[in-house]
């Protein structure tokens, strides 16, 4: 799977097929992107995903520290 989303996954997403049109949609709608030197938005495949994930998917997906009080001792470093 490609890291960046392709030009016909991005004209899918925006409903336009100039990249001009699908920087502006990108733009209206919240995600973030980079212009490559084709001029074309470069739009990071996980970005949309995290965009479009619900909320209580995202916070079951939060890295946690793990439980070390049955060892009796402190989770922080010394």
């Amino acid at each position: 799977m490609a890291l960046f989303l392709t030009r016909d996954e991005l004209a899918e997403i925006s409903g336009r097929k100039q990249r001009g049109k699908v920087a502006e949609w990108l733009t209206a709608n919240g995600y973030r992107f980079e212009i490559a030197a084709d001029g074309w938005p470069r739009v990071l495949r996980a970005a949309v995903d995290a965009k479009l994930m619900p909320t209580s998917v995202k916070r079951t997906m939060q890295r946690k520290e793990p439980d070390f009080t049955a060892y009796g001792t402190s989770t922080k470093a010394a």
